[in-house]
């Protein structure tokens, strides 16, 4: 209900009335008055609780409640309102909790007469977490390190030290997905007004390829100028970002004098893609529908009526052919693709992303692929085995594309689908190895410290993937770029098919 009186309230306005959804904690001011804040997690509930001591009401310490899954390695323990201990956890159980101090004393605690047990958070730095001050404020913030004793946080863009007496515990900021999750169970499928400002807030939290696709579907059934706008802003928006991430990588590579990047890993893989099979795989990838940025370079109609001209798909007229030199790229490449002149493709620049790509890198690649499975200790590392993801730069093109490039051509594993099933999305490996074990018809190795991406209350990621699968140009064809998957024991070469329609 809040939340549908939010949106409504907002109609009336150009700009959302708050950067952050009403499923989310806002930012309480520092001279706010305090509130009680809301519970903290413990590691573990027991199983059969007894007394604790007595709480007054107007007491600000939190609540503990469970968390699924293996115990935090770090953890601060409330032992009563006075008493506080903190350290790595040596044992623990439904009744009894074992922590080693930084001392080096190892304390042993009833876990049901504990008043809380808040586990430190193991996040890379510029997570969003949310601070729980001692005095009830609750204020979003950027991690730096979380730390027995202190935590160093980012606030409005400020580092800043706060030690443990001030705050009970950081919390995780939810994550977009699980806001425009909640956001979307209060907003009916037809209510367009509403969906407007709902792609509002989503280009506020800087997401204008999700707030594009939100209008694109409001347009389809809602043809209204302000939708129409918003959809400029979101496809300026993106472009803006597509070039900022491709002037940084350029960047980053004429710094480095090489295409090997320096903070690889000794004894790590280096080979990526060329910034011409970069190109190469984005022109294969262009979906006219909703065409991305392109160029072609001045000479290529004259290129096509040298090589081509007694094509009937080439105008035989010269004055139409010396019109062919105003055509759009989009034109050009419509041409380059009847011909199947594969010879002229690199004469086309496309200088954003196509929509599949896009949703890949954002929703896909940058958003859960490198954090759960590009680490150091699974598929980014020495122990990677015989599928390997590249972590280091990511965010560059050349990076993204190879370990695109990897999931597309690594074999399947025998008895098992491939790890992108164009003909059966869902059943590809790389989802199905990402939903907990036991929803998946292919579960993925039981592997001390693997946790599954695709869970409950996060369906949205799923959506993304096959989304992204979906768009991908179809029918198949393998890209003409000679690249092998780094595996081991693999002296396959790679057989580039040309495709059936470019």
């Amino acid at each position: 209900m809040f939340v549908c009186i939010y949106l409504c309230l907002m109609m009336a306005q150009d700009v959302p009335s708050a950067t952050t959804p009403p499923a989310a904690t806002a930012p309480v001011p520092a001279n706010s008055a305090p509130t009680n804040p809301p519970e903290i997690p413990a590691s573990n509930s027991p199983a059969t609780p007894k007394t604790k001591p007595a709480m007054t009401a107007d007491s600000s310490m939190p609540e503990s409640k469970p968390v699924a899954g293996p115990a935090p390695k770090q953890v601060r323990v409330l032992i009563d309102r006075f008493k506080e201990s903190g350290g790595v956890i040596v044992r623990e159980d439904d009744a009894v909790l074992v922590i080693r101090t930084t001392e080096g004393l190892e304390k042993t605690f009833d876990k049901s007469l504990l008043l809380g047990v808040f586990p430190l958070i193991e996040a890379p730095e510029g997570t969003p977490v949310i601070v729980q001050f001692r005095d009830g404020r609750r204020v979003e913030a950027e991690l730096i390190r979380d730390e027995l004793h202190q935590a160093r946080v980012r606030i409005a863009n400020i580092e800043v030290t706060l030690p443990r007496e001030d705050f009970w515990a950081l919390e995780l900021a939810p994550s977009f997905e699980d806001s425009l999750a909640q956001l979307r169970l209060n907003i009916p499928a037809t209510a367009w007004p509403q969906r407007v400002q709902l792609a509002k807030w989503m280009m506020s939290q800087n997401q204008p390829l999700a707030a594009k696709e939100e209008l694109v579907e409001i347009l389809r059934s809602y043809d209204s100028q302000e939708p129409r706008d918003l959809l400029a802003r979101a496809e300026t928006l993106i472009r803006m970002q597509t070039r900022d991430d491709s002037d940084k990588s350029k960047s980053k590579t004429s710094h480095s004098g090489s295409s090997k990047r320096a903070m690889d890993q000794p004894g790590l893989p280096t080979q990526r893609l060329s910034p011409d099979d970069v190109n190469i795989l984005k022109v294969l990838e262009v979906n006219f529908e909703r065409p991305p940025q392109m160029e072609a370079s001045p000479d290529l109609a004259k290129k096509i009526v040298a090589s081509y001209s007694n094509s009937d798909l080439v105008p035989a007229d010269p004055a139409a052919r010396k019109s062919m030199e105003s055509w759009s790229p989009e034109q050009l490449l419509k041409l380059l693709f009847a011909l199947k002149a594969r010879e002229l493709y690199q004469d086309i620049q496309v200088t954003s992303e196509p929509i599949a790509l896009e949703i890949f890198h954002r929703r896909v690649h940058d958003n859960w692929l490198i954090p759960n499975c590009a680490t150091s200790r699974c598929h980014g590392g020495l122990s990677a085995g015989n599928f390997f993801l590249f972590s280091t730069d990511y965010r560059s093109e050349r990076t993204r594309y190879t370990n695109l490039m990897i999931l597309l051509r690594s074999p399947a594993l025998e008895g098992k689908p491939p790890l992108i099933d164009f003909a059966h999305p869902d059943q590809s490996l790389l989802i199905q190895y990402a939903r907990p074990r036991i929803d998946a018809k292919f579960p993925h190795p039981d592997i001390p410290g693997w946790k599954p991406v695709l869970i409950s209350g996060r369906e949205s990621l799923m959506n993304d993937a096959l989304l992204w699968i979906r768009g991908m140009h179809q029918p198949r064809s393998d890209y003409p770029i000679d690249y092998t998957p780094p595996r081991l024991g693999n002296s396959r070469k790679n057989e580039a098919d040309s495709g059936p329609d470019r």
